[in-house]
């Protein structure tokens, strides 16, 4: 009787180990085929990109997907970056070069990440007179999935157009696609107010020398004291309201149309869910 404890004891133990070991293969890998995965990285970059100069910065397991992602770098080449997706058993499924190197994106994001800098240090600081929720700037880019080209002005940069590494006047560019998204809170939420605010904005940017091409807009009630939004909440929204129209004489005739313009857009995009659920 003791003898078949023993075995259902050791029985047992061994699939809870099993199990375990599932389970952690799952979700981080082993040592043998990330080993794998490692040494299959190296030879691929070496037979497919012979005279680039990449290394591999690291390799990890994603237990999202069930695979191990090599990130590859160059030491000469900024925006030369991208990764290999390697199947457990050390086959290579993908990379993503000429998806993030060869399409631009990875040069967008340099130079996206060189403006938002720019204008965090205004909006983050200490003589900042508003307060706002969410707050950025960046260079726009027309291979953007959503396009308000129909109620604004179609700008921004084409992403085949951006040279690899070169070395971008980024206040240049964000005269022509520079893009500011600020959602402010206040105690008045009005037409006046909102232009009130616009314009010193403007001014503030101005005084900063930090150019925009247009900004999307957003005056909201305050928020509780926890952060929190109110319950009933007003606010007054506009999208890509350029630059150019940010002055004192009519500016709020412009800015109401503005607002109009976009509840309308809203409207006719809520009625086209609405009839695409119903059909």
């Amino acid at each position: 009787m003791k003898k078949i404890i023993k075995i259902i004891a050791g029985l047992t133990a061994i699939i809870l180990i099993s199990i375990l070991l599932f389970v952690a293969n799952a979700l981080l890998g082993n040592p043998v085929s990330k080993a794998i995965a490692q040494r299959n990285a190296e030879k691929y970059i070496e037979k497919t990109y012979p005279n680039m100069d990449l290394k591999i910065e690291r390799v990890m397991y994603s237990f999202k997907i069930g695979d191990y992602i090599a990130l590859v770098k160059s030491p000469t080449s900024i925006d030369t970056h991208f990764d290999i997706d390697i199947s457990l058993t050390g086959k290579i499924l993908r990379d993503s070069y000429e998806d993030y190197v060869l399409s631009g994106w990875n040069t967008w994001q340099r130079i996206d990440w060189e403006y938002r800098k720019m204008t965090d240090k205004v909006f983050d600081g200490p003589n900042f007179p508003y307060v706002s929720h969410i707050s950025f700037g960046s260079l726009e880019i027309k291979d953007r999935d959503v396009d308000l080209g129909a109620i604004g002005p179609s700008y921004g940069l084409l992403l085949k157009d951006l040279e690899l590494d070169k070395n971008y006047d980024i206040k240049e560019l964000a005269r022509t696609v520079g893009h500011i998204t600020l959602y402010i809170g206040s105690e008045e939420v009005t037409m006046e107010k909102a232009c009130e605010i616009l314009l010193d904005i403007r001014n503030i940017f101005d005084k900063e020398n930090i150019p925009f091409y247009a900004i999307d807009f957003v005056l909201e009630e305050a928020r509780n004291s926890d952060g929190t939004p109110r319950q009933v909440s007003k606010q007054i929204e506009v999208a890509d309201f350029l630059y150019q129209d940010i002055y004192e004489e009519g500016l709020e005739d412009r800015f109401r149309e503005a607002v109009e313009a976009l509840e309308e857009y809203y409207e006719k995009e809520d009625a086209k869910r609405k009839e695409l659920n119903e059909s």
